[in-house]
Formats: C-alpha cells, sequence, structure tokens
C-alpha cells in the first residue's frame, strides 16, 4: 500500500528549541550511520549539511550499502554542473526505489547544493528504511510497527511485563529497554533485574557499549542527548534496526541451540522420571515389606476390646486410607514405568530399573503383602469372633453363678448357718469384671425360697384367705397360720437378710410346738435337698462354660477369677449339704414327737415346687441373652421360639392338674399349707412371668432377624454396585484403548496419523470435559450411600466383596489419571510431530498474525506477511520472499497474481512451525550442535554457556568428554547415545 510522503520526512514536534535538539540528535546519529557504511571506501562525513554537496561521497554510500555499482562518476568536481551531475547518479536511483514502494517523495540535487538540513535528513532516513528497517517491511508505517512489535515482545518477555515498549523515544530513555533487548538473545552478557532503574546513563551507556563491544553494533546514541530531551524516535528506530540485523542474522544458530536445548531438556526430564521411579519405588517397596512382616506376626491382642480397635484401625486407617494410597502409587508407578519406556523407545533406548524397583518383583511382592494381609485378617476375625464367644460366656456365666450364689445365700441362712459365715462365703465369689455385667435392664431372677412361702400369704390354691376364716363360725384350718409363720419365718437377726430383701428366718429358729412343725420342716427339709440336687446340675453347666471360655482363648487372669467364684460355688454347696445333713438328723430326731404330715399338702408342695422350678428356668432361659452375627444365626433364635412355646404348654398343663389337685384339696377345707412356698397365685403369676418372658424374647429375636438381613441385603447391595463400578471402569478403560490405542506413534510428517491424532486429543478432551468428570463420579454415589449406612451400623466387613468405598475411589481415579495421561501422551506425540511447538509459540504466531492484518479479514497480503516474518525473528532473503509467501499462500489462489494473493492463519503456522521443524533424529540433533560449534567437531565451555540456558548447560557439560589432542568437547558419541548408540 501506497504511504503518505510525510512517512518519510516525519518531522519533530514540539517547541523551537526542543525540534533543535532533536535535529541535532537526529544529525548525530545520522552522521554515525553513515559513517559506518563509508569507511568501508575510507571515507567519513563530518557535517552532512554540507559533505554530500560535491555528491561523491553520497554516490559512495548508496553503492556500499546497495552492493551495486552505479556507473562513472567525476572524481574531481569544481563547477556546480559537475557537482549537480554527480548527485542525480545516486539521487536517481533513491528516487526510484521510492517510487517502487509508493512513496511520492523526490529528492534533487538543487536541495542537497542548496543545503536544505531537512530534506537532506529525509534523504538519509530513507535510505536507513530502506537498508535498515526495510528489512522488516516495505513502507515507512508497516517497517515501524514491525520494528516495535519484536523489540516490545522481546523485552517484555525478558523483564515479564515490568519493562514497557509502547515508541521509539521516551520508552527507551533510562536504558532498561536496550538492556533486556541484549539479553533477549545474550543472557551471559546482561542481567536486567541487577541494572540500578534510576541510573539511567549508566544504564544507557552500559547498553552501548555491550553492543558496540559484543555485538558490533555502532554507537549511533548519545547518553546524555536520550536522557536530558526527548529521543528522536528514527535515530532510536535507526539504531533499534541494528539490533534486529544482528539478532536476526543469528537466528540459525539460535534455532540450532534452542533444538539442544530442547533435547537436553528433555534428557533432563527423562533422567528426573527415572530417578523418581527409583525412589518412590525403592519407597513402596520398603512399605511393603515393612507391612508383610507386620502381619506375618501374631496379633497383639488379648480383649474383645483390643481386637475390636485392632480390627478396626486395620479396615479404617490401613485398609480404606493407608493401602489405597499404597495401591494408588503403585498404579502411578506402573504408569511412570510405561511413561518411560514409550519415550525411551521412541529413541530406541531401554529402561531398565534396579531389580528392587522392578515392577515384576514389585507386583510379587504385593501379592505377597495381601496374601499376609489377608491371613492376618482373618486370624483377627477369629479371634474377635471367639473373643465375642468368651464374652458371651462369660457373661451366661456370671448370669448362672450369680442366681445360684442367690440361692446358696438364702439356703444357708435358712439352715441356720452363722451370719459371718455365710458372709465369708459369699464374699469368697469374686465380683464380675466390668464387661461380665449383665446386659442393661431387669434380668427375671428366682424368688427366695422364704419369700415364695410368704407369698402364699393365708390362702392356698384359688381360694383367698377370708376374714371369718379365724373368726368364729369359720371352717377349721389344718394350721394354724401364725404358728406357722413362728415356725416357717422366726425373726431374722438383725442385719441378716436375703438377698431380695425378704427376711429368712432360719429352720431351726427355736424349739418346734407340734408334730406338724417337725413335719413341715422335713418336707421342707425334703423340697430343699431335691432343689439342692437341681440346683447342683448348675454346676456342670458352669464348669461346660468355663471349658469353653478356656478354650477359645480366655485371658489368663479372667479365667482365673471365673475358676475361683465356680470352686467357691461349689464348696459352698458342699458345705450346703453338709447342713442339710446335720438338719436333718436334728429333725428326725423330733419326729417321733410331731405327727404326720399330711400328705396332700407335701404332694401339693413337691408339684408346686418341681412346677415353680421348671418355670423359673424357663424364665431364665427365655431371658438369656443372645447374640447373632448373621442372618442364619438370627434364623435358628427364631426356630427355637416354637420348642419354647411348647415346653411352656406343657407347663400349662402341668398348672392345670395342680390347680385342680388344688381345688381338691380346698373341698377338704385345706386353707393353708406350711409344706409349700408357693400357693395358685404365685405359680399363676410365675406363668404369666413365663408367658411375657417367651413374648419378650420373640420380639427380640425378631428385631435381630429383620436387622440382620437389612444389613445383609445392603452388604449384597453394596457388592452389586461394586461389581457395576469396576465394570465400568473396566469398559471406561476399553473405551480409552480404542480413542488412543497404546504404544501410539505419530511420526512427523505423517499428516494422515497428526491429523488422526488430533482427533484423538479431541475426544480425550471430551471425556476430561466437567460434565464427563462428574458423570464418573457420580458412579460412586450409589455405593457411597450403601457404605455409609453400613459404616453407621458398625458393619466393617462384606463377604460378599472384597472393594470397599476407598479401593472404588481409587480406580475411578486411576481412571482419570488414565485419561490424563494418554491426553498428555498424545499432545507430547502431536508436539514431537509438530516441531514441539509450545502453546506459548502458538500464541506469538497469531499475536503477531492477528497484529499484521491490517483489513481484520483473518489474511494477509505479501507486504504484511514479509512484515509478520520478520518481527518473529525469521531472516529471509530479499529474493526469497516471494517464492515463500506463495508456496504457504490460500489452496486455490496458486493461478491469481501474486499481488492478489494471500496467506491465513493456518498457511502463517505452517511456515512458522517448518523454520521450527525439528525431526529429532541423531542427524538433526548432530547438524544443530555443528551449527552452534561453527561447524567444528568439538565445542567449547563458552559456546554452550552463550548458546544454552545454565542448567541445560551443566548437565550437556557433564555428559561431554574432551576429544583426544584436542582441548574441545565432542558431541558425537553424546549425540549417538541420545539415539540409542553404543
Amino acid at each position: 500500500a501506497a504511504m503518505p510522503d510525510e512517512n518519510v520526512t516525519e518531522g519533530l514536534s514540539g517547541s523551537k528549541d526542543g525540534e533543535a535538539a532533536r535535529q541535532k540528535m537526529q544529525i548525530k546519529s545520522f552522521t554515525a550511520w553513515v559513517n559506518l557504511h563509508l569507511k568501508q571506501a575510507g571515507m567519513a562525513v563530518e557535517n552532512l549539511k554540507t559533505d554530500f554537496g560535491d555528491g561523491i561521497k553520497l554516490l559512495r554510500l548508496v553503492e556500499i550499502i546497495s552492493e551495486e555499482e552505479l556507473g562513472k562518476y567525476n572524481q574531481n568536481p569544481v563547477s556546480k554542473f559537475q557537482k549537480v551531475e554527480n548527485l542525480n547518479i545516486p539521487l536517481k536511483y533513491i528516487n526510484s526505489f521510492l517510487k517502487e514502494i509508493g512513496i511520492r517523495n523526490t529528492y534533487s540535487a538543487e536541495n542537497i547544493i542548496d543545503e536544505d538540513m531537512t530534506l537532506i535528513l529525509g534523504m538519509v532516513w530513507s535510505l536507513i528504511l530502506r537498508y535498515n528497517v526495510a528489512d522488516i517491511s516495505e513502507g515507512d508505517k508497516t517497517a515501524k510497527e514491525g520494528l516495535l512489535l519484536w523489540a516490545k515482545t522481546k523485552v517484555e518477555e525478558v523483564s515479564k511485563g515490568e519493562v514497557k515498549v509502547s515508541n521509539f523515544h521516551n520508552s527507551w530513555q533510562d536504558g532498561l529497554a536496550f538492556n533486556c533487548l541484549i539479553q533477549a538473545y545474550r543472557p551471559d552478557l546482561v542481567q536486567y533485574q541487577k541494572l540500578n532503574k534510576s541510573a539511567k546513563v549508566d544504564n544507557l551507556n552500559h547498553a552501548f557499549d555491550l553492543a558496540n563491544d559484543k555485538l558490533e553494533i555502532p554507537k549511533l546514541l548519545d547518553a546524555t542527548d536520550m536522557v536530558s530531551m526527548r529521543p528522536d524516535e528514527k535515530s532510536v528506530m535507526t539504531y533499534v534496526s541494528f539490533f534486529w540485523k544482528v539478532f536476526a542474522a543469528n537466528k540459525r544458530k539460535k534455532i540450532a541451540a534452542e533444538r539442544i536445548t530442547n533435547v537436553l531438556q528433555r534428557e533432563l526430564a527423562y533422567r528426573d522420571l527415572m530417578e523418581q521411579y527409583k525412589l518412590n519405588g525403592e519407597q513402596l517397596g520398603r512399605w511393603i515389606k515393612l507391612k508383610t512382616d507386620f502381619f506375618e506376626a501374631e496379633p497383639n491382642c488379648n480383649s474383645q476390646a483390643e481386637l475390636e480397635v485392632e480390627m478396626k484401625k486395620h479396615v479404617m486407617e490401613y485398609g480404606r486410607g493407608e493401602k489405597p494410597t499404597k495401591l494408588n502409587e503403585l498404579n502411578d508407578l506402573e504408569a511412570l514405568h510405561s511413561s518411560i519406556t514409550s519415550r525411551l523407545a521412541s529413541l530406541g533406548r531401554t529402561f531398565i530399573p534396579t531389580e528392587d524397583t522392578s515392577l515384576k518383583v514389585l507386583n510379587r511382592w504385593w501379592e505377597e503383602l495381601t496374601y499376609a494381609e489377608q491371613a492376618y485378617e482373618a486370624n483377627l476375625r477369629l479371634k474377635l469372633k471367639n473373643l465375642k464367644r468368651v464374652e458371651y460366656y462369660i457373661k451366661l456365666h456370671h448370669s448362672k453363678a450369680s442366681k445360684l450364689e442367690d440361692w446358696l445365700g438364702d439356703k444357708e441362712r435358712w439352715l441356720g448357718k452363722p451370719a459371718d459365715a455365710a458372709a465369708n462365703g459369699a464374699a469368697a465369689a469374686p465380683p464380675a469384671d466390668a464387661d461380665e455385667t449383665p446386659p442393661a435392664g431387669p434380668v427375671p431372677r428366682k424368688s427366695s425360697f422364704v419369700g415364695m412361702l410368704k407369698s402364699t400369704g393365708s390362702s392356698f390354691g384359688n381360694r383367698a384367705a377370708s376374714p371369718e376364716a379365724d373368726g368364729e363360725g369359720a371352717k377349721p384350718t389344718m394350721v394354724d397360720m401364725k404358728a406357722l409363720e413362728k415356725v416357717a419365718s422366726p425373726p431374722t437377726p438383725k442385719g441378716q437378710r436375703a438377698s431380695k430383701g425378704v427376711k429368712v428366718v432360719p429352720l431351726h429358729d427355736g424349739p418346734s410346738e407340734s408334730v406338724a412343725d417337725v413335719q413341715a420342716k422335713l418336707n421342707m427339709l425334703t423340697a430343699h435337698n431335691e432343689e439342692l440336687s437341681g440346683r447342683q446340675a448348675t454346676v456342670p453347666e458352669l464348669d461346660k462354660l468355663l471349658a469353653k471360655i478356656g478354650e477359645l482363648g480366655c485371658p489368663p487372669m479372667r479365667q482365673f477369677s471365673l475358676t475361683n467364684r465356680t470352686s467357691v460355688i461349689k464348696e459352698r454347696i458342699k458345705d450346703l449339704e453338709a447342713l442339710g445333713t446335720e438338719s436333718e438328723q436334728r429333725l428326725r430326731e423330733e419326729y417321733a414327737h410331731q405327727q404326720k404330715m399330711d400328705e396332700m399338702r407335701l404332694v401339693f408342695a413337691k408339684k408346686a415346687e418341681a412346677l415353680n422350678r421348671a418355670m423359673e428356668e424357663r424364665v431364665d432361659t427365655f431371658s438369656e441373652i443372645f447374640v447373632v452375627d448373621t442372618v442364619a444365626e438370627a434364623e435358628q433364635q427364631v426356630a427355637e421360639i416354637d420348642g419354647y412355646r411348647e415346653s411352656l404348654e406343657a407347663l400349662q398343663c402341668d398348672l392345670d392338674a395342680i390347680a385342680a389337685y388344688a381345688e381338691e384339696m380346698g373341698s377338704m377345707r385345706i386353707s393353708r399349707n406350711p409344706y409349700s412356698r408357693f400357693g395358685m397365685p404365685d405359680l399363676l403369676a410365675h406363668m404369666s412371668r413365663c408367658e411375657a418372658a417367651l413374648e419378650a424374647r420373640q420380639v427380640s429375636v425378631q428385631e435381630a432377624l429383620a436387622h440382620q438381613q437389612q444389613i445383609d441385603a445392603t452388604k449384597k447391595a453394596f457388592a452389586a454396585a461394586a461389581d457395576a463400578i469396576l465394570e465400568f471402569v473396566k469398559a471406561e478403560r476399553a473405551k480409552l484403548d480404542e480413542v488412543a490405542p497404546p504404544g501410539l506413534v505419530i511420526q512427523p510428517d505423517d499428516t494422515a496419523a497428526i491429523e488422526k491424532g488430533k482427533a484423538m486429543g479431541s475426544a480425550l478432551d471430551a471425556l476430561m470435559a466437567p460434565d464427563a468428570k462428574e458423570g464418573r463420579d457420580a458412579k460412586l454415589l450409589p455405593a457411597q450411600e450403601l457404605s455409609d449406612k453400613l459404616m453407621e451400623a458398625a458393619e466393617l466387613d462384606n463377604p460378599y466383596t472384597a472393594q470397599t468405598i476407598m479401593t472404588l475411589k481409587t480406580q475411578i481415579d486411576l481412571l482419570d489419571k488414565v485419561l490424563r495421561d494418554k491426553r498428555s501422551f498424545v499432545e507430547g506425540q502431536l508436539a514431537r510431530a509438530q516441531a514441539e511447538i509450545t502453546s506459548e509459540q502458538y500464541e506469538e504466531i497469531k499475536k503477531v498474525f492477528y497484529h499484521f492484518d491490517k483489513s481484520k479479514d483473518g489474511l494477509l497480503n505479501q507486504l504484511e506477511f514479509a512484515a509478520a516474518i520478520k518481527a518473529m525473528d525469521f531472516e529471509i532473503a530479499d529474493h526469497e520472499q516471494q517464492p515463500t509467501f506463495l508456496r504457504f499462500a490460500k489452496e486455490g489462489q496458486r493461478a491469481e497474481e501474486p499481488a492478489a494473493m494471500t496467506i491465513d492463519l493456518s498457511g502463517f503456522t505452517t511456515f512458522v512451525l517448518q523454520q521450527y521443524k525439528d525431526n529429532d533424529t541423531k542427524d538433526t540433533l548432530f547438524a544443530a550442535f555443528e551449527t552452534v560449534a561453527n561447524g567444528k567437531d568439538t565445542l567449547s565451555a563458552e559456546d554452550i554457556r552463550a548458546a544454552i540456558p545454565q542448567e541445560e548447560a551443566d548437565y550437556l557439560l557433564s555428559q561431554l568428554e574432551l576429544k583426544d589432542g584436542d582441548h574441545g568437547l565432542e558431541y558425537k558419541k553424546f549425540t549417538e547415545a541420545i539415539y540409542g548408540g553404543t
């Protein structure tokens, strides 16, 4: 596009003094630029206003910068005509290229002879634009924009946005931008962060000196002028263009250095990955061996509480926390091994970890750990089950022993054992441990013998005593109640009471007043002996319980306590037998003086006593605690209820028979029975208690069954949910393998493979989308709800599955990780196939493209394309620019006129990719080293540090060897080793 005339001779605005100062600065910098080129001809100008007057120096300047001969000229011009003739030769050349690029300005010999400083400066500026800046593009405005964009990008990259470049005057005034520009290409020369931002002159001189001494860029600017006034835009632009020239000339070496750096960064990354693999593998191996040793040892737990704590710790901390974490680490290690192997395989290399960190060894150790863990858990469960049974039998032992001890206490006092002896016997029984206490709630106990006798009251059978019974006209009774009470219930010594608070009257409390008294006592003693025989049956039961408790591994101290208690009970029974024998002897001595006991009373007493004992046993049986851990155990308890009900019906028949017998006794006007502890109201009440106890047991058993069925159903539901999740994960893994097959390799220049890789990337992106991730996580929700229910019920084991909510979550997380790894691997393959261009580089490509897309139509013409590639720091010779543009122009335009052709973002990106193209082969790496070494087969440390960042340079220097007989570092062996050579 044509540029306005004022672009070439753009004036400097401001006050006259400011304008003069800026023109002075421009004259100084333009003079330096002219002399830079004229020194090749052994010439120089001191005054631009006058020294071009004869045309010789201007002609030689144009010949040098254009590398063309302009023809003959007057070497010793004297007349004005000869000078004009000389001037017209270079001016014709200058005006012709101005016309070619659409600038309407022309310059004449008279302008120079008349010493028109403004036009002379404009002419020199035209030359600067053409041969310094126009390499960036054609025309002033595009050239300025391209050069400014290039400088702005490089400065902001180095300063991380702290130094802003928006123009060619005051943005450069503090010298920071010049130093950043140097650091962008030669970080070994400048460290921008160490500069004092307020020391402007020092910063400028520092940059000017480095540019002159290290980069051979002449000092066109004066630091004092730059600081004391608004810098001249054209002077700064001229000076900055030299930086572009120098750095663009080094682009090939820079790209080569970047290729080497990329390889070194990859090698460093591979080294870090292999070191990480070794570290993680060693740590995981140590953990596996430590845990295996722990699980192979015997659990050190002696009580149910300790075992439950250990089991909960094993399931909660280890099974749901520690082990899934380590399993995740093993999966990560496998993924890392696969990643390293595939990456090295693409270079013809093999990854061989140490023996103790190989996946084969680690997986074998993991299997051994799993076996040891399962055996340990089975041992814990067996011990816990046994100790639960121990606790159950201990409580049952306590229940039976307590009832027997209560009965013994009553009987000892009834037979007249001294109070202190009875107390000592009771004290000999050790108190129950805290965990031997019966379950909460009332446990039915048998009434004491005398208490039941008292409960008979003044009635017998179903017939209540009436007030008239002892008065006049009352029917005679066989036994006077008051006399009976005196015999059966004499005053209890102070402080001596039965276990339930009922007074215990000793059998031998005072002399017998009648035969009835003696007979009653003998019969009561007989009943006592029979009851004693029945009670003694409890002792073998206690022994059996002790045997079971011992077999199940009860702790020794508790077993000793229970054994001692049982022994005391046996001794007390023996003592009670002795007391009974002694009492019987005494009573038989008195029997000769007593009447024979009414046989019916005795029969009733026996039947009532037997029935009462049977009902008490049923109440005890129905009230005994039970523990169910499975549905089968609960169903067994339910099945036993029917048997209990049949036994209760048999007792009801016995009760009906006794009631009939009592009715018969009543017809014979027997109102009281001193031989029986129980009347019909007592027996009926006892039967009611039996029925209530059976009903309560049935309710409890049904509740236990329902609870176990609910728990069992929940466990089965969780197992089904777990299986569904595992199937889902398996299907998703298969789907991932279909989308991105293992061992995928996308070769450079394989267009079809690259397009397929992009499609894979898009498919994986869809699977990584938030809604897809939420869908995978949602698969856990049913299992999570079921797991929470089981946790609330303290059900920690599940026979239907080995999975837990944590292991299932680990599977979902691992699926996400595999998805991320596959996406990363596909991206890596695409990047490698497409010159390993980074997202940052692509953003830079787009930024430059749209900056020079002046029409905003997504297309660049040839001039805009030339400016864009120069702004990206690529140097292309003038004669190559048009063919390059045509090669990457849009399809379908190739036959059109070049001026009408355009290039889109895709074509521009393809062009840039080819500049970065790196096939990642031994030959390309060798060529890159050769470029950095300037064609030599060795490198110096200085060459390496000047081209490559510090960390990568340190690594490379540690790998290279000195060449025999040379001071240089040989890079051929290193290159071959990188790609699997020897």
